[in-house]
């Protein structure tokens, strides 16, 4: 198989959870690429939730869903997103057999060589699903779903302040930092999901946050939800030998310099 990206082309990729996620989690959903050219990528997605009509009312509060997570939408994404799919396309490894795990992911490609359509199935599947989901926020984000990801990182001390503002565009693949209103810094797109991965390891307690902006001292979390969670108060240790707070405050001092 010709393992150049086609353009013009059009790739189909459909992806289901593996079968021992349980309802309302599972989902699948299609994804259809229709590139016209370097710059221009159309997009056709498709998610559906599995059972999630058969849940009760009182499941579907528990677990903060609604019955019509399901979601429809067709539009572009920017130009970014194809270098994105090029790369994963072009450096992955496929198989024309389907290969299916009830541990696993399920996913596959639709696409068309020498006249007709084929059906390939990528090995790295853990890798296509982080890829995919990063698509899918992106999709969420330029149809207006969801917002920007934000993080804010405030330090109150006796003699002053320092705050830290942290902006991720999915849709832009974008990622900046503004420390005290000062200009934006652009940074590395991979270091967004160790910042996440360090600040939401962290057990974090709405009730016991604030919807004022703080001003007495101490260290502060907030994360674009309107609510400040104090580090110590609202912002815990998941563990009593846990150091998650000490993490949370290095790397935040690290990315102060």
């Amino acid at each position: 198989m010709d393992k150049n990206l086609q353009i013009p082309g059009q790739y189909t990729i459909r992806y289901q959870t593996a079968t021992v996620v349980p309802a309302p989690f599972a989902h699948f959903y299609t994804l259809k690429l229709d590139i016209q050219n370097a710059d221009d990528l159309r997009v056709d997605f498709e998610i559906i939730y599995n059972d999630r009509e058969e849940l009760t009312d009182d499941e579907i509060f528990d677990e903060g869903f609604t019955k019509e997570d399901d979601y429809k939408w067709k539009g572009s994404l920017p130009a970014v997103w194809i270098s994105e799919f090029k790369e994963i396309f072009v450096s992955s490894k496929t198989i024309r057999r389907r290969d299916e795990s009830e541990y696993e992911d399920f996913i596959e490609i639709e696409l068309e060589e020498n006249g007709k359509y084929v059906t390939i199935y990528p090995v790295d599947k853990e890798r296509w699903s982080y890829f995919l989901q990063e698509m899918m926020q992106a999709i969420f984000e330029t149809g207006g779903r969801e917002k920007p990801f934000e993080l804010t990182y405030l330090d109150i001390y006796s003699d002053g302040k320092t705050t830290i503002d942290l902006k991720a565009s999915f849709s832009k693949k974008e990622f900046t930092l503004v420390k005290n209103s000062e200009a934006p810094r652009q940074l590395q797109w991979e270091q967004l999901q160790k910042i996440m991965d360090t600040v939401y390891k962290a057990e974090f307690v709405p009730d016991n946050a604030t919807e004022t902006r703080p001003t007495k001292r101490g260290k502060y979390l907030t994360a674009g939800d309107g609510l400040w969670y104090k580090m110590g108060e609202a912002v815990l240790e998941t563990t009593s030998k846990s150091k998650d707070l000490a993490k949370i405050e290095a790397l935040f001092n690290a990315l102060s310099k």
